[in-house]
Protein backbone atom coordinates (compact mmCIF):
# COMPACT_ATOMS: atom_id res chain seq x y z
CA UNK A 1 0.00 0.00 0.00
CA UNK A 2 3.05 2.13 0.84
CA UNK A 3 4.68 1.76 -2.33
CA UNK A 4 1.65 2.03 -4.48
CA UNK A 5 0.78 5.32 -2.83
CA UNK A 6 4.42 6.43 -3.24
CA UNK A 7 4.03 5.36 -6.99
CA UNK A 8 1.12 8.01 -7.60
CA UNK A 9 1.46 10.87 -4.60
CA UNK A 10 5.16 10.70 -4.73
CA UNK A 11 6.75 12.66 -1.93
CA UNK A 12 3.04 13.98 -1.03
CA UNK A 13 2.34 10.26 -0.04
CA UNK A 14 2.19 10.33 3.62
CA UNK A 15 -0.36 13.05 3.32
CA UNK A 16 -2.80 10.30 2.04
CA UNK A 17 -1.65 7.91 4.56
CA UNK A 18 -4.08 6.99 7.64
CA UNK A 19 -2.95 5.15 11.46
CA UNK A 20 0.70 4.66 12.53
CA UNK A 21 3.56 4.03 10.83
CA UNK A 22 7.15 4.49 9.88
CA UNK A 23 8.57 3.76 6.67
CA UNK A 24 11.77 4.32 4.16
CA UNK A 25 11.30 3.33 -0.07
CA UNK A 26 14.22 3.37 -2.02
CA UNK A 27 13.70 4.87 -5.31
CA UNK A 28 16.45 3.55 -7.45
CA UNK A 29 15.29 5.03 -10.39
CA UNK A 30 16.24 8.52 -8.70
CA UNK A 31 18.65 6.81 -7.10
CA UNK A 32 16.59 8.84 -3.42
CA UNK A 33 15.75 7.50 -0.28
CA UNK A 34 12.52 8.68 0.92
CA UNK A 35 11.32 8.15 4.78
CA UNK A 36 7.85 8.97 6.69
CA UNK A 37 7.07 9.46 10.25
CA UNK A 38 3.15 9.09 11.33
CA UNK A 39 1.37 12.53 11.86
CA UNK A 40 1.99 12.11 16.02
CA UNK A 41 5.02 10.23 15.87
CA UNK A 42 3.53 6.83 17.08
CA UNK A 43 6.29 4.49 15.28
CA UNK A 44 9.75 4.93 15.86
CA UNK A 45 11.95 6.31 13.62
CA UNK A 46 15.72 7.06 14.25
CA UNK A 47 18.78 8.12 12.46
CA UNK A 48 22.29 8.99 12.24
CA UNK A 49 24.16 11.32 8.95
CA UNK A 50 27.14 12.60 7.60
CA UNK A 51 27.10 13.99 4.29
CA UNK A 52 27.68 10.98 2.23
CA UNK A 53 26.03 8.39 4.88
CA UNK A 54 22.61 7.94 6.31
CA UNK A 55 21.70 4.90 8.85
CA UNK A 56 18.12 4.50 10.40
CA UNK A 57 16.36 2.02 12.24
CA UNK A 58 13.06 2.08 14.55
CA UNK A 59 15.52 1.25 17.38
CA UNK A 60 18.38 3.63 18.24
CA UNK A 61 21.00 0.93 19.98
CA UNK A 62 20.68 -0.80 16.55
CA UNK A 63 22.81 1.81 15.13
CA UNK A 64 25.82 1.58 17.34
CA UNK A 65 26.79 -1.61 15.44
CA UNK A 66 27.69 0.52 12.57
CA UNK A 67 31.35 0.98 12.28
CA UNK A 68 31.83 4.93 13.20
CA UNK A 69 28.68 5.84 14.98
CA UNK A 70 29.99 5.71 18.93
CA UNK A 71 28.01 5.53 22.18
CA UNK A 72 28.02 8.98 23.31
CA UNK A 73 25.71 10.85 26.12
CA UNK A 74 23.78 14.12 24.74
CA UNK A 75 24.13 15.97 28.08
CA UNK A 76 22.27 18.98 26.40
CA UNK A 77 19.56 17.04 25.71
CA UNK A 78 19.35 15.28 29.01
CA UNK A 79 18.96 18.31 30.58
CA UNK A 80 16.89 20.67 28.79
CA UNK A 81 14.41 17.40 28.13
CA UNK A 82 13.91 17.04 31.69
CA UNK A 83 13.20 20.64 32.82
CA UNK A 84 11.43 20.82 29.96
CA UNK A 85 8.62 17.90 30.65
CA UNK A 86 7.34 17.17 27.89
CA UNK A 87 7.18 20.50 26.65
CA UNK A 88 9.51 21.69 23.30
CA UNK A 89 12.81 21.36 25.28
CA UNK A 90 14.80 23.32 21.97
CA UNK A 91 16.19 20.32 20.78
CA UNK A 92 13.49 18.73 19.01
CA UNK A 93 15.08 16.57 16.76
CA UNK A 94 18.08 15.27 19.61
CA UNK A 95 18.09 12.00 21.14
CA UNK A 96 19.87 11.28 24.34
CA UNK A 97 22.74 9.53 22.41
CA UNK A 98 24.81 12.26 20.67
CA UNK A 99 24.07 12.26 16.79
CA UNK A 100 21.37 10.15 16.87
CA UNK A 101 18.37 12.16 15.53
CA UNK A 102 14.80 11.25 15.64
CA UNK A 103 12.53 11.99 12.72
CA UNK A 104 9.64 14.14 14.23
CA UNK A 105 5.95 13.46 13.58
CA UNK A 106 4.29 14.60 10.76
CA UNK A 107 7.81 14.65 8.94
CA UNK A 108 9.07 13.33 5.07
CA UNK A 109 12.83 12.95 5.06
CA UNK A 110 14.73 12.77 1.51
CA UNK A 111 18.12 11.62 0.80
CA UNK A 112 19.97 11.68 -2.30
CA UNK A 113 23.46 12.83 -3.46
CA UNK A 114 22.41 16.44 -2.96
CA UNK A 115 22.21 15.74 0.43
CA UNK A 116 19.55 15.68 3.54
CA UNK A 117 16.10 17.05 3.56
CA UNK A 118 13.28 17.27 5.76
CA UNK A 119 9.77 18.29 5.19
CA UNK A 120 6.31 19.25 7.68
CA UNK A 121 3.94 17.42 5.69
CA UNK A 122 0.46 18.15 7.96
CA UNK A 123 -0.91 20.20 10.68
CA UNK A 124 -3.54 19.83 12.49
CA UNK A 125 -4.59 23.78 12.57
CA UNK A 126 -3.75 24.47 9.24
CA UNK A 127 -6.55 21.90 7.75
CA UNK A 128 -10.06 23.27 7.15
CA UNK A 129 -12.51 21.01 8.85
CA UNK A 130 -16.24 22.23 9.28
CA UNK A 131 -18.20 21.06 12.50
CA UNK A 132 -21.68 21.37 11.79
CA UNK A 133 -23.82 24.16 13.64
CA UNK A 134 -26.36 21.97 15.00
CA UNK A 135 -25.09 19.75 18.04
CA UNK A 136 -27.10 16.62 17.33
CA UNK A 137 -25.58 16.92 13.38
CA UNK A 138 -21.52 17.60 14.91
CA UNK A 139 -22.28 14.89 17.37
CA UNK A 140 -23.29 12.27 14.51
CA UNK A 141 -20.05 13.32 12.73
CA UNK A 142 -18.16 12.89 15.07
CA UNK A 143 -19.28 9.40 15.69
CA UNK A 144 -19.24 8.66 12.10
CA UNK A 145 -14.99 9.34 12.28
CA UNK A 146 -14.75 7.15 15.90
CA UNK A 147 -15.98 4.53 13.89
CA UNK A 148 -13.88 4.90 10.89
CA UNK A 149 -10.72 5.41 12.93
CA UNK A 150 -11.46 2.10 14.92
CA UNK A 151 -12.60 -0.27 12.37
CA UNK A 152 -9.85 0.69 9.48
CA UNK A 153 -7.63 -0.15 12.41
CA UNK A 154 -9.16 -3.86 13.06
CA UNK A 155 -10.91 -5.05 9.77
CA UNK A 156 -8.47 -7.16 8.43
CA UNK A 157 -7.18 -8.60 11.73
CA UNK A 158 -8.08 -12.05 12.90
CA UNK A 159 -7.91 -11.47 16.41
CA UNK A 160 -8.23 -7.69 18.49
CA UNK A 161 -8.03 -7.08 21.80
CA UNK A 162 -8.58 -3.64 24.03
CA UNK A 163 -6.51 -2.48 27.30
CA UNK A 164 -9.97 -1.33 29.43
CA UNK A 165 -9.50 0.83 32.22
CA UNK A 166 -13.10 1.35 32.96
CA UNK A 167 -12.66 5.40 31.91
CA UNK A 168 -14.60 7.25 28.84
CA UNK A 169 -11.28 6.97 26.68
CA UNK A 170 -10.73 2.77 27.13
CA UNK A 171 -14.40 2.27 27.08
CA UNK A 172 -15.73 4.15 24.23
CA UNK A 173 -13.11 2.31 22.37
CA UNK A 174 -14.48 -1.24 23.75
CA UNK A 175 -18.26 0.33 22.82
CA UNK A 176 -16.83 1.07 18.98
CA UNK A 177 -14.71 -2.00 18.72
CA UNK A 178 -16.99 -4.52 20.11
CA UNK A 179 -19.99 -3.24 17.38
CA UNK A 180 -17.63 -3.26 14.70
CA UNK A 181 -16.40 -6.51 14.91
CA UNK A 182 -19.76 -7.93 15.31
CA UNK A 183 -20.55 -6.68 11.59
CA UNK A 184 -18.28 -9.51 10.85
CA UNK A 185 -18.84 -12.45 13.73
CA UNK A 186 -15.86 -12.02 15.21
CA UNK A 187 -15.54 -11.30 18.58
CA UNK A 188 -13.13 -8.51 20.93
CA UNK A 189 -10.77 -9.72 24.20
CA UNK A 190 -11.00 -6.45 27.01
CA UNK A 191 -7.75 -6.76 29.21
CA UNK A 192 -8.66 -5.17 32.25
CA UNK A 193 -6.04 -4.16 34.99
CA UNK A 194 -7.19 -5.28 38.23
CA UNK A 195 -5.88 -5.47 41.65
CA UNK A 196 -4.82 -8.81 42.82
CA UNK A 197 -6.46 -10.66 45.72
CA UNK A 198 -3.99 -9.25 48.28
CA UNK A 199 -4.71 -5.99 47.49
CA UNK A 200 -8.43 -5.80 47.46
CA UNK A 201 -8.74 -4.76 50.85
CA UNK A 202 -7.28 -2.04 50.92
CA UNK A 203 -7.93 -0.63 47.38
CA UNK A 204 -10.24 -0.19 44.81
CA UNK A 205 -9.75 -1.00 41.36
CA UNK A 206 -12.44 -0.14 38.46
CA UNK A 207 -14.10 -3.27 38.65
CA UNK A 208 -17.55 -1.86 38.94
CA UNK A 209 -17.09 -0.18 35.57
CA UNK A 210 -15.58 -3.28 33.32
CA UNK A 211 -18.47 -4.87 34.49
CA UNK A 212 -20.74 -2.86 32.55
CA UNK A 213 -19.17 -4.44 29.69
CA UNK A 214 -20.89 -8.32 30.67
CA UNK A 215 -23.69 -7.89 28.25
CA UNK A 216 -21.84 -7.89 25.46
CA UNK A 217 -21.98 -11.12 23.67
CA UNK A 218 -19.10 -10.79 21.31
CA UNK A 219 -16.91 -9.45 24.35
CA UNK A 220 -14.68 -11.31 26.07
CA UNK A 221 -13.14 -10.08 29.70
CA UNK A 222 -9.79 -10.94 30.91
CA UNK A 223 -8.89 -9.46 34.35
CA UNK A 224 -5.07 -8.58 34.73
CA UNK A 225 -3.79 -8.75 38.08
CA UNK A 226 0.03 -9.32 38.72
CA UNK A 227 0.64 -10.50 42.25
CA UNK A 228 4.55 -9.48 41.85
CA UNK A 229 6.23 -6.45 40.12
CA UNK A 230 6.85 -3.16 40.99
CA UNK A 231 8.49 0.27 39.91
CA UNK A 232 12.13 -0.96 40.87
CA UNK A 233 11.87 -4.64 38.68
CA UNK A 234 15.08 -4.96 35.59
CA UNK A 235 17.24 -2.34 37.68
CA UNK A 236 19.98 -5.07 38.67
CA UNK A 237 20.48 -5.15 34.99
CA UNK A 238 21.03 -1.70 33.73
CA UNK A 239 20.76 -2.79 29.85
CA UNK A 240 17.30 -3.25 30.45
CA UNK A 241 17.40 0.59 30.23
CA UNK A 242 19.76 1.26 27.70
CA UNK A 243 17.42 2.61 25.42
CA UNK A 244 16.30 5.68 27.86
CA UNK A 245 15.61 6.90 31.10
CA UNK A 246 11.20 7.75 30.77
CA UNK A 247 10.09 4.50 31.63
CA UNK A 248 6.56 4.26 33.39
CA UNK A 249 6.51 3.64 37.27
CA UNK A 250 3.90 1.44 36.79
CA UNK A 251 5.38 -0.31 33.65
CA UNK A 252 5.48 -4.07 35.70
CA UNK A 253 1.60 -3.44 34.90
CA UNK A 254 2.00 -2.31 31.21
CA UNK A 255 4.08 -4.86 30.39
CA UNK A 256 1.65 -8.10 32.24
CA UNK A 257 -1.25 -6.73 29.76
CA UNK A 258 1.15 -6.69 26.88
CA UNK A 259 1.95 -10.12 27.90
CA UNK A 260 -2.13 -11.05 28.19
CA UNK A 261 -2.34 -9.67 25.06
CA UNK A 262 0.07 -11.73 23.40
CA UNK A 263 -0.91 -14.89 24.93
CA UNK A 264 -3.93 -14.05 22.97
CA UNK A 265 -2.50 -13.65 19.89
CA UNK A 266 -3.40 -10.36 19.92
CA UNK A 267 -2.44 -8.85 16.32
CA UNK A 268 -3.46 -5.70 17.40
CA UNK A 269 -4.59 -4.13 20.80
CA UNK A 270 -6.41 -1.13 20.53
CA UNK A 271 -5.09 2.17 23.46
CA UNK A 272 -7.21 4.92 24.50
CA UNK A 273 -4.02 7.20 25.16
CA UNK A 274 -4.40 10.37 23.18
CA UNK A 275 -8.17 11.09 24.38
CA UNK A 276 -7.47 14.25 25.92
CA UNK A 277 -6.13 15.37 22.56
CA UNK A 278 -9.13 15.04 20.64
CA UNK A 279 -12.90 13.37 21.60
CA UNK A 280 -12.33 13.26 25.74
CA UNK A 281 -10.78 16.78 25.77
CA UNK A 282 -11.71 18.77 29.13
CA UNK A 283 -11.86 22.42 27.22
CA UNK A 284 -11.72 23.80 31.21
CA UNK A 285 -10.48 27.23 29.42
CA UNK A 286 -14.03 27.56 28.06
CA UNK A 287 -15.23 28.73 31.53
CA UNK A 288 -12.99 32.06 31.04
CA UNK A 289 -14.13 32.28 27.49
CA UNK A 290 -17.73 32.80 28.97
CA UNK A 291 -16.07 35.15 31.58
CA UNK A 292 -14.01 37.04 29.21
CA UNK A 293 -16.96 36.87 26.75
CA UNK A 294 -19.78 38.59 29.29
CA UNK A 295 -21.63 35.38 28.48
CA UNK A 296 -22.81 35.49 32.11
CA UNK A 297 -26.17 33.85 31.63
CA UNK A 298 -24.37 30.73 29.99
CA UNK A 299 -21.78 31.01 32.43
CA UNK A 300 -24.08 30.73 35.33
CA UNK A 301 -26.33 28.13 34.48
CA UNK A 302 -22.86 26.16 33.28
CA UNK A 303 -21.36 26.75 36.58
CA UNK A 304 -24.30 25.68 38.48
CA UNK A 305 -24.51 22.51 36.70
CA UNK A 306 -21.11 21.88 37.13
CA UNK A 307 -21.08 22.13 40.71
CA UNK A 308 -23.81 19.66 40.93
CA UNK A 309 -22.07 17.21 38.59
CA UNK A 310 -18.67 17.50 40.37
CA UNK A 311 -19.09 18.05 43.56
CA UNK A 312 -16.83 21.59 43.27
CA UNK A 313 -16.81 24.59 44.33
CA UNK A 314 -17.19 27.09 40.91
CA UNK A 315 -14.74 29.67 42.56
CA UNK A 316 -12.55 27.35 43.50
CA UNK A 317 -12.63 25.88 40.25
CA UNK A 318 -12.08 29.26 38.43
CA UNK A 319 -9.09 29.98 40.86
CA UNK A 320 -7.17 27.03 39.87
CA UNK A 321 -8.30 27.96 35.99
CA UNK A 322 -6.75 31.55 36.20
CA UNK A 323 -3.54 30.47 38.57
CA UNK A 324 -2.72 27.71 35.78
CA UNK A 325 -2.93 30.64 33.29
CA UNK A 326 -0.96 32.83 35.19
CA UNK A 327 2.26 30.30 35.93
CA UNK A 328 2.01 27.68 33.59
CA UNK A 329 4.83 26.12 35.15
CA UNK A 330 4.09 26.18 38.75
CA UNK A 331 4.59 28.51 41.09
CA UNK A 332 8.05 29.18 42.44
CA UNK A 333 9.94 25.53 40.76
CA UNK A 334 9.92 24.21 36.89
CA UNK A 335 8.65 20.78 37.00
CA UNK A 336 11.42 17.96 36.72
CA UNK A 337 11.74 14.07 36.18
CA UNK A 338 15.32 13.37 37.92
CA UNK A 339 16.97 14.62 40.63
CA UNK A 340 20.15 16.23 38.91
CA UNK A 341 23.12 17.19 40.72
CA UNK A 342 23.40 20.89 41.36
CA UNK A 343 26.60 21.22 39.17
CA UNK A 344 24.95 19.38 36.42
CA UNK A 345 22.01 22.17 36.59
CA UNK A 346 24.34 25.05 36.49
CA UNK A 347 25.41 23.71 33.15
CA UNK A 348 22.23 22.43 31.78
CA UNK A 349 20.73 24.84 29.04
CA UNK A 350 17.84 27.28 30.57
CA UNK A 351 14.21 26.30 29.86
CA UNK A 352 12.10 29.88 29.60
CA UNK A 353 9.61 29.72 31.27
CA UNK A 354 6.29 29.41 29.72
CA UNK A 355 3.99 33.22 29.01
CA UNK A 356 1.11 33.63 30.23
CA UNK A 357 -1.85 32.22 28.60
CA UNK A 358 -4.85 33.45 27.24
CA UNK A 359 -7.78 31.55 28.23
CA UNK A 360 -8.84 29.55 24.68
CA UNK A 361 -9.22 25.87 25.50
CA UNK A 362 -8.46 25.23 21.42
CA UNK A 363 -4.80 26.78 22.59
CA UNK A 364 -4.46 24.09 25.68
CA UNK A 365 -5.87 21.43 23.40
CA UNK A 366 -3.38 22.31 21.39
CA UNK A 367 -0.46 21.71 23.90
CA UNK A 368 -1.77 18.49 24.35
CA UNK A 369 -1.48 16.97 21.31
CA UNK A 370 2.20 19.16 20.92
CA UNK A 371 3.12 17.61 24.28
CA UNK A 372 2.17 13.69 22.60
CA UNK A 373 4.39 14.61 19.54
CA UNK A 374 7.54 16.04 21.50
CA UNK A 375 7.75 12.30 22.80
CA UNK A 376 8.83 10.95 19.53
CA UNK A 377 12.52 11.35 20.17
CA UNK A 378 11.86 8.94 23.56
CA UNK A 379 13.52 5.54 22.31
CA UNK A 380 10.55 3.12 23.66
CA UNK A 381 11.43 0.09 25.46
CA UNK A 382 12.27 -3.03 23.88
CA UNK A 383 8.68 -4.22 21.68
CA UNK A 384 9.81 -7.54 21.75
CA UNK A 385 7.75 -8.82 24.65
CA UNK A 386 5.31 -6.04 23.42
CA UNK A 387 2.09 -6.44 21.17
CA UNK A 388 1.16 -4.34 18.15
CA UNK A 389 -0.85 -1.08 19.31
CA UNK A 390 -3.13 1.51 17.43
CA UNK A 391 -4.07 4.78 18.89
CA UNK A 392 -7.85 5.54 17.06
CA UNK A 393 -8.24 8.85 18.65
CA UNK A 394 -5.23 9.76 17.56
CA UNK A 395 -6.25 9.31 13.78
CA UNK A 396 -5.67 12.95 12.28
CA UNK A 397 -9.14 12.96 11.20
CA UNK A 398 -10.47 12.89 14.78
CA UNK A 399 -7.95 15.54 15.91
CA UNK A 400 -9.06 17.58 13.27
CA UNK A 401 -12.56 17.26 14.15
CA UNK A 402 -12.23 18.00 17.33
CA UNK A 403 -9.48 20.73 17.54
CA UNK A 404 -11.94 22.79 15.02
CA UNK A 405 -15.57 22.03 17.68
CA UNK A 406 -16.46 24.78 19.04
CA UNK A 407 -16.64 25.27 23.32
CA UNK A 408 -20.01 24.07 23.89
CA UNK A 409 -19.94 20.81 22.04
CA UNK A 410 -16.87 20.35 25.19
CA UNK A 411 -18.36 21.43 28.22
CA UNK A 412 -22.53 21.10 27.78
CA UNK A 413 -25.09 20.55 30.61
CA UNK A 414 -22.45 21.06 33.50
CA UNK A 415 -19.96 18.16 32.42
CA UNK A 416 -16.90 18.45 30.81
CA UNK A 417 -15.60 16.21 28.04
CA UNK A 418 -18.77 16.28 26.27
CA UNK A 419 -17.67 15.61 22.93
CA UNK A 420 -17.52 11.98 23.74
CA UNK A 421 -20.83 12.12 25.68
CA UNK A 422 -22.91 13.16 23.06
CA UNK A 423 -21.17 11.04 20.32
CA UNK A 424 -21.62 8.17 22.01
CA UNK A 425 -24.80 8.34 23.94
CA UNK A 426 -26.55 4.89 23.58
CA UNK A 427 -23.74 3.25 22.44
CA UNK A 428 -21.52 3.59 25.88
CA UNK A 429 -22.99 2.46 29.03
CA UNK A 430 -25.01 4.66 30.83
CA UNK A 431 -23.22 4.28 33.77
CA UNK A 432 -19.56 5.19 32.24
CA UNK A 433 -20.85 7.83 29.91
CA UNK A 434 -22.17 10.49 32.98
CA UNK A 435 -19.34 9.35 35.35
CA UNK A 436 -17.29 12.56 36.51
CA UNK A 437 -13.81 10.52 38.07
CA UNK A 438 -11.11 8.17 37.30
CA UNK A 439 -9.72 6.01 39.98
CA UNK A 440 -5.80 5.46 39.46
CA UNK A 441 -4.36 3.60 37.27
CA UNK A 442 -2.40 0.98 39.61
CA UNK A 443 -3.69 1.55 42.80
CA UNK A 444 -1.38 -0.68 44.92
CA UNK A 445 1.13 0.76 43.51
CA UNK A 446 2.49 2.95 46.84
CA UNK A 447 2.83 -0.45 48.49
CA UNK A 448 4.40 -1.92 45.61
CA UNK A 449 7.15 0.36 45.99
CA UNK A 450 7.98 0.61 49.73
CA UNK A 451 8.25 -3.55 49.11
CA UNK A 452 11.11 -2.56 46.70
CA UNK A 453 12.35 0.13 48.32
CA UNK A 454 15.72 -2.02 49.46
CA UNK A 455 16.49 -3.23 45.52
CA UNK A 456 16.86 0.40 45.12
CA UNK A 457 18.94 1.22 48.23
CA UNK A 458 21.05 -1.35 47.38
CA UNK A 459 21.65 -0.04 43.81
CA UNK A 460 22.50 3.41 45.28
CA UNK A 461 24.76 1.97 47.93
CA UNK A 462 27.09 0.78 45.47
CA UNK A 463 27.66 3.98 44.28
CA UNK A 464 31.03 5.28 45.49
CA UNK A 465 32.31 8.66 46.26
CA UNK A 466 33.81 8.82 43.06
CA UNK A 467 31.59 7.14 41.24
CA UNK A 468 31.20 9.88 38.09
CA UNK A 469 27.46 9.43 37.70
CA UNK A 470 27.55 11.90 40.75
CA UNK A 471 28.35 14.42 37.93
CA UNK A 472 24.71 13.85 36.70
CA UNK A 473 22.37 12.42 39.43
CA UNK A 474 22.35 13.98 42.97
CA UNK A 475 22.48 10.57 44.99
CA UNK A 476 22.30 12.07 48.08
CA UNK A 477 19.04 14.14 47.56
CA UNK A 478 17.82 10.48 46.02
CA UNK A 479 19.23 8.56 48.99
CA UNK A 480 17.11 10.46 51.56
CA UNK A 481 13.86 10.91 49.56
CA UNK A 482 14.19 7.16 49.40
CA UNK A 483 14.07 7.10 53.19
CA UNK A 484 11.56 9.95 53.81
CA UNK A 485 7.86 9.09 55.06
CA UNK A 486 6.30 8.73 51.67
CA UNK A 487 3.28 10.70 53.26
CA UNK A 488 5.91 13.62 54.03
CA UNK A 489 6.09 14.15 50.05
CA UNK A 490 4.33 11.59 48.41
CA UNK A 491 4.14 12.93 44.63
CA UNK A 492 7.19 13.92 44.74
CA UNK A 493 8.86 10.33 45.87
CA UNK A 494 7.15 8.29 43.27
CA UNK A 495 7.77 10.15 40.12
CA UNK A 496 11.07 11.05 40.88
CA UNK A 497 12.69 8.33 42.97
CA UNK A 498 11.85 5.62 39.93
CA UNK A 499 12.92 8.24 37.11
CA UNK A 500 16.01 9.06 38.47
CA UNK A 501 17.05 5.52 39.29
CA UNK A 502 15.84 4.41 35.65
CA UNK A 503 18.24 7.41 35.00
CA UNK A 504 21.03 6.31 36.70
CA UNK A 505 20.72 2.56 34.68
CA UNK A 506 20.71 4.38 31.51
CA UNK A 507 24.32 6.37 32.67
CA UNK A 508 26.17 3.03 33.05
CA UNK A 509 25.61 2.05 29.56
CA UNK A 510 28.44 4.89 28.83
CA UNK A 511 32.42 4.33 29.17
CA UNK A 512 32.45 7.64 31.08
CA UNK A 513 29.99 6.56 34.02
CA UNK A 514 31.43 3.03 34.60
CA UNK A 515 33.13 3.05 38.00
Amino acid sequence: MILAAYEKWGDRCPEFLLGEFAFAVWDPNRRRLFCARDHTGLRPFFYWYTGSMLAFSSDPLNLFAIPGIRRELNRTKLGTFAAAFFRDDGHPHETFFRGIFSLPSATALSFDGVGLNTRRYWDPEETLVQVPARPEEAFEALRELLFEAVDCRIRTKETTAVFLSGGLDSSALTAIAARCLARTNRSLTALAAVLPESSKPRFTDEREFVEEFRTYPNLNIEYVAPETGGPFDGIEDASEFAAGPVVHPAGYLLDALHHAALGRSAQVVLWGTGGEAGPTAPAREYYLELALGMRWATLTRELRQFRARYRVKPTRFLGKLARDLLYPDGIGASPRMFLFAPDFLRQAEDIPLQRVRWPDHRTEQRRVIDGIRNVHALPYRTTAHRAPVAYPFLDKRVLEFCLAAPGHLKVRNGYQRYLIRGALSGILPEKIQWRTGKRVFAPDYPVRFRAQQENALRLIASIGARDPVRGIVDVDGLVRLLQRDLSADREKSLREVPFTIYLICFLRQFSEFRP
